[in-house]
């Protein structure tokens, strides 16, 4: 069952929506017009409980929006 986030990232500047769902053993997060991410617990750090779990899928979808805005803006 995918998790719902809705979070603004400072250092981009922007609103980030998208969704997540785990395995127990990889995060997997994304949204439509960015893509999905996959990386495996611990990734960014050690998150076992359900808050580390949405920071981590936090991380992937900024690191999703980032690498989207590079290709809009073309860097």
């Amino acid at each position: 069952m995918p998790y719902g986030l809705s979070f603004y990232d400072e250092s981009l500047g922007m609103q980030i929506e998208g969704s997540y769902t785990t395995d127990g053993k990889l995060i997997h997060a994304g949204f439509g017009t960015l893509g999905y991410k996959s990386a495996p617990i611990g990734h960014y750090g050690t998150f076992i409980d359900k808050a580390g779990n949405v920071e981590l899928a936090k991380r992937l979808l900024s690191d999703l929006a980032r690498a989207q805005s590079k290709r809009t803006n073309g860097h």
